[in-house]
């Protein structure tokens, strides 16, 4: 018996031996539970489809093996996720973190339902702008990975040098540009009026540049004091744009092109110029790298006005992701503070060249396109907010079927400003915002 005893009493003691080097072991690897409190817990993101690249699905399987907590991003149709993003957030279902765009287009999201992240350690480290683009009525509701950006003419330098061509800084001078270009059997300007979102950013700069010569222009709109139908910059741009259109500048496909298409448009030299943001060069580069895009330059839009253009219309921000206010908003939030991790940022953006330019976090070293660096010559610096960062309702795809049907002959400049008036007033007036009532 007594030898049962002692044998009994060594196992016992082998075996918590054996549970104290694996109880140590998991302290060691960094592997016990109270080190990662949200093990398990599955975040789910929603973006449209464009603005999900593979570097953020890399980081989010970092921050897995790191944490233990699951990212699912689900991504929607461009045109079809502002629709799906306002029921996903309203009834609460399968959201914890969501993208949109920066600026006072944030205003049209129910905003009760979006935590404040002004007091997240990481906001510090953010550029003024970037807090900016991302706070509204005094709360930071965002976090911002990208670069201040706008939408201008990308024009292939080489074969304005072979035509002996410079950058037009006037709408005279661009018909002058695309007479010539045309002429030498390359279709001047490659435009996507069936992708409706794309010619609405032409409007950016328009009210870019009216900002400029009237203070408080975005306060009057955006308390119904203005009307887009009473800046005849508006009308003007829309005339312009048809002009190009009858004239052959546009192509003959452009109200069937896609987005999808205008790198190999451009990358091939069958378009002489496109509207782009300042490092949509790089994705020519990446797909046509003997295509010399690299050298590619930019040149503000001058529809608009027959002045010259001398303000560039930039973003408030680019995208940003917001964290609701749910369940899983805790873990959402180390999340963010991985993102943000000085390490991290860096990988991000050098994976990034399209946001890059001018980064959102100080510390990371911005890396400007040509694009970039010739736009800021050619306006020296001047730099002003464009129609989505400061104008309430600005919607790109409502904004682009009345374009597309102006262009189709449907109705005149005019009526389709007055379809967009109608379409911001009616907006407002279900928000309860002032001056719509």
């Amino acid at each position: 018996m007594k030898n049962r005893k002692v044998a009994f009493i060594s196992v016992l003691m082998i075996s918590f031996l054996i549970l104290g080097v694996f109880a140590n072991g998991q302290q060691e690897n960094g592997d016990n539970s109270s080190d990662k409190p949200y093990s398990g817990t599955t975040l789910t993101i929603a973006s449209s489809q464009n603005w999900i690249k593979d570097i953020d699905r890399e980081i989010a399987e970092d921050f897995t093996a790191e944490t233990g907590i699951i990212v699912d991003y689900q991504v929607n149709p461009d045109s079809q996720y502002p629709q799906i993003l306002q029921t996903k957030i309203i009834t609460g279902e399968g959201t914890d973190i969501f993208y949109s765009q920066a600026g006072l287009a944030l205003k049209k999201l129910p905003l009760n339902k979006v935590l404040d992240l002004s007091n997240e350690p990481w906001v510090k480290r953010m550029k003024q702008w970037a807090v900016n683009g991302a706070t509204i009525d005094g709360r930071m509701l965002g976090l911002n990975l990208w670069s201040v950006d706008g939408w201008a003419f990308v024009y292939n330098t080489q074969l304005f040098d072979e035509l002996n061509l410079e950058a037009p800084n006037n709408f005279e001078e661009l018909l002058v540009v695309c007479e010539v270009i045309k002429n030498h059997g390359v279709n001047p300007i490659y435009e996507i009026v069936g992708d409706m979102w794309h010619a609405p950013m032409l409007l950016n700069q328009v009210l870019g540049a009216e900002s400029d010569k009237e203070e408080g222009l975005y306060d009057k709109l955006n308390t119904n004091q203005k009307k887009l139908s009473d800046i005849p910059g508006m009308t003007l741009a829309l005339e312009q744009l048809k002009t190009l259109a009858d004239k052959g500048y546009l192509g003959e496909t452009y109200m069937s092109n896609t987005w999808t298409n205008a790198t190999e448009a451009m990358g091939t030299s069958q378009y002489a110029m496109f509207l782009g943001y300042t490092s949509w060069q790089n994705e020519v580069v990446k797909n046509y790298p003997d295509s010399g895009a690299e050298e590619w330059k930019m040149f503000a839009s001058p529809l608009g006005t027959n002045e010259n253009t001398e303000v560039f219309a930039t973003s408030a921000g680019g995208i940003i992701s917001l964290i609701t206010d749910g369940p899983n908003a805790e873990a959402a939030k180390l999340f963010f503070e991985y993102r943000t991790r000085p390490e991290v940022l860096k990988k991000f953006y050098a994976a990034r060249p399209d946001v890059n330019g001018n980064p959102a976090f100080t510390g990371v070293d911005g890396n400007p396109s040509q694009s970039l660096v010739s736009i800021t010559e050619q306006v020296d610096g001047n730099f002003k907010l464009d129609a989505q960062g400061g104008m309430l309702y600005f919607d790109q795809m409502a904004y682009g079927s009345e374009i597309q049907g102006f262009l189709a002959g449907a109705y005149s400049a005019e009526e389709a400003l007055a379809n967009m008036d109608k379409y911001r007033f009616d907006i407002g007036k279900s928000a309860g915002q002032e001056g719509f009532k």
